[in-house]
């Protein structure tokens, strides 16, 4: 970070996330100017810990966004609804309709950097690793089509309003805080719930959450990295089978017993899908396609443009990342 960017004015979407927190730490950590939106709802004592500046507002309220983008540079845009499960309404409402109002927001404030942090699951899923030149692969999954609509909203506003913007698209981004990958799982570990899908073999393109804000933070501070997209994860192989076998290390309880073959898994999620739809059951299923495709399907997606034109390289390994979540969970008396 170079000395003028110390006065960088800063807002972060999704600043009460488990991304968004940790990009809010490491922009106070450089003495950068951070302004939060968050909604009036939000959990913000970590936020109000940090003494950043909140501002209270929602994606699909322009005035507000308009308010919050006040005196603001660079936007980091990291809200969005992740999730296997939910309405194409919702879920187009979050991650489509409000990249859209931002980015006109954005204009309008002329902000000098758009990070919008995406994810590997526009590629569709192909089960092997594919570069940032693929094409996206869309499967008529709410997460996934939208965040590939919310890309095309932000290229098309690089090409044809020349907004300074950059796309990240992370893998599966773990760590302290984390509510899925961590603290879901560990709840399923506990009740004996976990199952493996396959053989468990596949790499988890695990991307350590401090990464993806190394990788964010740069993207930012880029001028090579205007209209360009990258992924970003540790770069490593870890597998699934490893990733969980270490949290029941952690947790200290049997390893998963049950494995589903991958392509029974998929046909259980897809029928699971059908009959919730059908009864309009609002909780998620046991199993859906997209939670089956993502144990079940090859995620080590490379970083080698990142390392190239941003100069990445992953400071957190495996083992270094595992350690981290343990204490976490230890210190806030989850195992």
């Amino acid at each position: 970070m170079t000395a003028g960017e110390s006065w960088v004015k800063n807002l972060v979407t999704g600043g009460s996330g488990f991304l968004g927190s940790h990009l809010v730490e490491a922009l106070v950590a450089r003495g950068e100017n951070v302004r939060a939106l968050v909604r009036p709802t939000s959990n913000m004592t970590h936020l109000k810990s940090l003494g950043v500046e909140l501002a209270y507002g929602d994606l699909n309220d322009a005035q507000s966004l308009k308010t919050a983008l006040q005196g603001m540079e660079r936007i980091y845009h990291c809200a969005a609804l992740v999730s296997d499960w939910g309405t194409w309404e919702g879920f187009r409402g979050a991650n489509v309709t409000g990249v859209r109002n931002l980015l006109e927001a954005a204009l309008e404030a002329a902000v000098s950097k758009f990070i919008h942090v995406s994810s590997t699951d526009v590629y569709g899923y192909p089960d092997c690793p594919v570069d940032e030149t693929a094409p996206y692969g869309a499967r008529g999954w709410p997460y996934g089509d939208t965040k590939m609509e919310a890309e095309r909203l932000v290229l098309a506003c690089y090409q044809q309003h020349d907004l300074p913007a950059t796309i990240v698209r992370p893998a599966t981004i773990y760590g302290p805080r984390s509510p899925t990958l961590v603290l879901q799982i560990v709840e399923l570990l506990k009740r004996g719930s976990m199952v493996h899908i396959g053989r468990g073999d596949k790499p988890a393109g695990l991307t350590y959450v401090s990464n993806v804000v190394d990788v964010l933070l740069r993207a930012a501070g880029s001028e090579r990295s205007v209209g360009q997209a990258y992924n970003a994860s540790d770069g490593s192989d870890v597998t699934w089978r490893q990733y969980v076998d270490r949290l029941v290390e952690i947790v200290g309880v049997p390893g998963p017993r049950v494995v589903i073959p991958y392509r029974l898994a998929y046909l259980a999620g897809w029928a699971m899908e059908k009959i919730y739809g059908a009864l309009r059951i609002e909780a998620r299923p046991l199993l859906t396609r997209t939670a089956v495709a993502l144990f079940g399907t090859n995620q080590g997606f490379p970083i080698t443009k990142a390392r190239r034109e941003l100069g990445y390289e992953p400071e957190v390994d495996f083992e270094e990342g595992m350690r981290r979540v343990e204490a976490w969970l230890r210190r806030t008396g989850c195992v």
